[in-house]
């Protein structure tokens, strides 16, 4: 048999069932769905590849098949059939369709649905303990809803007899093997010990307690504390984080988590009894006010007072790779759970959504005083929900906000499966919050829906957008170990406002901000958008100042929010960004290999690894890396790295077509015409170049902007407006060596070499000062500077060194070129400047007076020549 896309080509039978699709695989099983033809029922049939079976997995497979074929109950996954062909071994599964309790709970469950599916899960526990079977895996995701509402427990993976030993029935699991999923664990089993049905009691509290409060009872910063809490520390009671929850059933929830098994109820049939009499009482269900009230530090979802299920239908997942399979075919999570928890699966990388949000809109005449910043705030809200999604990979505000357009024309753009927008409608007391998940391609409503948040309470606004965000994304699991928004109203309010003030970049003095930001953090210790904000400020700060103070505060505060949320991609992209801004490239690669575990498959991480290349001089490399995210995921905002990265290299017609499909998908990008005007720059037309980069600066003057129009004015031969431009761009960045360099060449073409002198003193002095200083870039403007100032040796050694760490960069070998000639060293200045042309460089490059005695050499005017120069030159 072979496989092509998921689906059989030829069709196969396993006894009377024929396989019509194969729903998973992984390195060591398969499942399929298949047609009983003997009954006319769909199964599921789960297998060993024969490839890879060992006798102990084999074993084991077969034990999960006898353990379960003993249990048949309406709560129970049933197991048909154990059928073997040759040495190969199918267990046929019944085909649930529905979706898991997990998914189901980000709906909301009001208490009696709670208690309905409580009871039938404690049913099915009575069944497997009737029959000797402890579970030691119950938790929401092993559960399994349908449609009709019937829970049924599934994955007997790691089950085991109870036998009165250590030992379960096989000796496959030995006592002191910690087996399981930490948070549904009983303490006893955290300790490695003997286990028996008292260990899923204290599961199905755990259960309970996630389905009415929305969090674990012993939420930790990783696996080994949460063990730690699990068996010593005492949970905060349902009724304290939910108060609407009856006392009784709060109480319940309390014994079934005891430390000590025989305080716990005596058996599931216990349970079942206590959870009915309560059901009996509850009154019936009524409509629940979408106007969120909770209470301060509660999450705005799944707590059972403030959560009704959405009437919407939910839209259908994406199809994807790895485990997470659509709902519909439910049982297959059965199964692959299983085959998890085994060791049997290993999947390619899901590839995630890529979610675009676009800032909140509101009504025509602006928010007054205060609400101005609601927009702000709901726009954090709704990222920190996606961000808080496993196989959801939001775009950065900086690139969406960039565009302009339809929801579909941003998405084009930016290379989004998917848009989040939102609006606002606000009264004086209370506004409505209207959030649309729409599909990409054509703009189709995935989700909708509505509520009202009172515009006094930030804290609320914030978890009310958040919640609702991951109700729309229902089918995607929490992040394990999510941090939540641990601030209060008053507090979230001066972090928005000091995050609109720094993204505005109005203010060139950031050191009251950062104070402020202290302030936060002392009074918020787990605050993790404050420590965020504190390192992208400080590494801004280092890449203007250069001053090694922020870059050791940038990474303090990434470090601090690592450990605050270690699995929260967020702090590991901050923490790559900064070693990468410091170039401490293996600070770099240590945070990259996390981020791949944490967001496996995310593009992000592959340009990340590519800036990496560049910067260890594999150029090449990283070129082919950039090519492969952009044939996978295309955006604006890749497709200009990569064309930067191409004209750096010499690659121009490539360059220019990446340019030219960067302006198709986002006409009018600012970024997409300045690196066309410094194509045009370099390889075009100097008068376009000036032309595009003038507009440019009349719409938005940024650093670069001006730089290379000053580059333009050069040569155009427009030396004054060129010294005018870098005068203006040294008075705002005058620690840049590179922008001191030019106005020192700009004086040197006016004839004031007084002026020039001091400036490449000034360059030499602030490249041997920045901590970057073995760079390519500082190492080259060092050079050219120092041959300016006739200090041959220590310029040829810089320009020598440049060379090294990056030799296929064709601005460093033109930069060697000059360096060269100023030194009156025609030979090696023959050569660069041959490679310089060779790269891409155009003859007006060297037209200017240190290619004087270049220009002399019939050889160099030849080679001049042959590159399109006219006579003259």
């Amino acid at each position: 048999m072979t496989l092509d896309g998921g689906n059989l080509r030829v069709e196969e039978r396993i006894g009377h069932y024929r396989l019509l699709s194969r729903l998973g695989t992984g390195g060591m099983g398969e499942v399929f769905l298949a047609h009983d033809e003997q009954l006319d029922r769909k199964v599921a049939v789960k297998r060993i590849r024969q490839d890879s079976a060992r006798p102990d997995q084999r074993e084991r497979f077969r034990r999960e098949a006898r353990l379960a074929a003993r249990l048949n109950h309406p709560a129970i996954v049933h197991v048909y059939d154990l059928l073997s062909e040759g040495d190969v071994d199918h267990l046929i599964l019944e085909y649930v369709e529905g979706m898991t309790l997990r998914a189901l709970a980000r709906e909301g469950l009001s208490v009696p649905r709670v208690l309905d599916l409580g009871i039938q899960i404690a049913k099915g526990l009575q069944e497997a303990h009737r029959q000797g079977i402890v579970h030691r895996d119950l938790k929401t995701e092993n559960i399994l809803v349908t449609g009709e509402g019937q829970a049924k427990i599934a994955d007997f993976g790691i089950a085991k007899l109870m036998t009165g030993e250590g030992f379960d029935e096989d000796g496959l699991t030995r006592t002191g093997a910690v087996l399981g999923t930490y948070r549904a664990m009983s303490p006893e089993q955290a300790r490695g010990e003997a286990v028996d049905a008292r260990s899923d009691l204290f599961s199905l509290g755990v259960l309970l307690y996630e389905l009415l409060t929305g969090r674990s009872p012993f939420e930790a910063e990783n696996g080994l504390a949460m063990l730690d809490r699990i068996a010593h520390h005492r949970q905060s009671s349902v009724k304290e984080v939910s108060p609407a929850v009856p006392d009784e059933l709060s109480r319940l929830i309390e014994d079934l988590l005891e430390k000590e098994p025989m305080l716990r109820p005596r058996s599931a049939g216990e349970v079942v009894r206590e959870l009915t009499a309560m059901a009996g009482r509850q009154p019936e269900e009524t409509g629940v006010s979408t106007f969120l009230e909770l209470q301060p530090g509660a999450r705005a979802w799944p707590s059972a007072s403030l959560r009704e299920p959405s009437p919407e239908p939910q839209p259908p997942r994406r199809p994807r790779r790895a485990l997470f399979l659509p709902a519909a075919v439910a049982v297959a999570g059965v199964a692959l759970v299983a085959l998890a928890a085994l060791g049997y699966f290993l999947l390619p990388p899901a590839e995630p959504i890529y979610v675009a949000v676009l800032e909140p809109a509101a009504k025509p005449g602006g928010l007054p005083g205060e609400l101005e910043l609601l927009p702000s705030a709901v726009h954090a809200a709704i990222l920190r929900g996606l961000i808080g999604l496993e196989e959801i990979s939001p775009k950065t505000s900086d690139e969406v906000s960039k565009v302009s357009g339809s929801p579909v024309q941003v998405a084009k753009a930016v290379g989004a499966d998917e848009v989040v927008t939102s609006r606002l409608e606000c009264r004086a007391e209370a506004c409505r919050i209207v959030l649309n998940r729409l599909r990409g391609e054509d703009g189709a409503v995935l989700w909708a829906d509505s509520f009202e948040v009172p515009t006094d309470d930030f804290f609320l606004i914030a978890s009310a957008v958040t919640s609702q965000v991951q109700r729309a994304y229902q089918d995607y699991p929490v992040r394990r170990g999510h941090l939540e928004l641990e601030v209060d109203s008053d507090d979230l309010k001066r972090f928005t406002r000091l995050r609109q003030r720094f993204d505005s970049r109005s203010e060139t003095d950031l050191g009251p901000l950062l104070a402020e930001l202290e302030t936060i953090r002392a009074r918020r210790p787990r605050f993790l958008d404050a420590f965020l904000l504190e390192a992208d400020i400080a590494r801004h700060r280092f890449h203007h100042t250069r001053n090694p103070d922020e870059l050791a505060r940038a990474f303090a505060r990434a470090d601090e929010a690592r450990r605050l949320a270690p699995q929260d991609p967020q702090p590991l992209f901050t923490l790559v960004d900064i070693a990468l801004e410091g170039r401490e490239l293996d600070r770099a690669e240590a945070a990259l290999r996390e981020l791949r575990d944490v967001v496996p498959g995310d593009v992000r991480v592959v340009e990340r690894e590519a800036r990496l290349l560049k910067a260890r001089g594999r150029v090449d490399e990283a070129i082919g890396l950039l090519r492969s995210a952009v044939r996978r995921h295309p955006s604006w905002k890749r497709l200009a790295t990569l064309a930067r990265m191409e004209l750096q290299n010499g690659q121009v017609e490539a360059a220019r077509g990446h340019l030219q499909a960067l302006l198709a998908r986002a006409p009018g990008n600012v970024e997409g015409l300045s690196l066309l005007a410094q194509l045009e720059l370099e390889n075009g037309s100097a008068a376009k170049a000036a032309e595009i980069y003038e507009e440019l600066v009349r719409r938005s003057p940024g650093l670069s902007e001006l730089s290379n129009l000053s580059v333009a004015y050069f040569l155009l031969g427009r030396y004054a407006e060129a010294a005018r431009t870098l005068e203006l761009l040294v008075k705002k960045e005058p620690l840049h060596a590179g922008y001191t360099l030019n106005l020192a060449d700009a004086y040197t073409l006016l004839g004031e070499p007084e002026r020039a002198s001091l400036a490449y003193r000034e360059v030499v002095r602030l490249a041997e000062a920045d901590p970057a200083v073995g760079s390519p870039e500082l190492l080259s403007w060092k050079a050219q500077a120092l041959a300016h100032l006739g200090r041959g040796p220590e310029a040829v050694a810089a320009v020598q060194e440049a060379a090294r760490l990056s030799p296929d960069n064709a601005g460093l070998v033109y930069e060697a070129a000059v360096v060269y000639a100023v030194l009156g060293e025609t030979s090696s200045a023959l050569v660069s400047a041959e490679q310089a042309l060779k790269l891409g460089y155009q003859p007006r490059w060297f037209g200017f007076p240190w290619f004087d005695r270049l220009r002399a050499l019939p050889e160099f005017r030849r080679l001049l020549a042959s590159r399109g120069a006219p006579p003259a030159s």
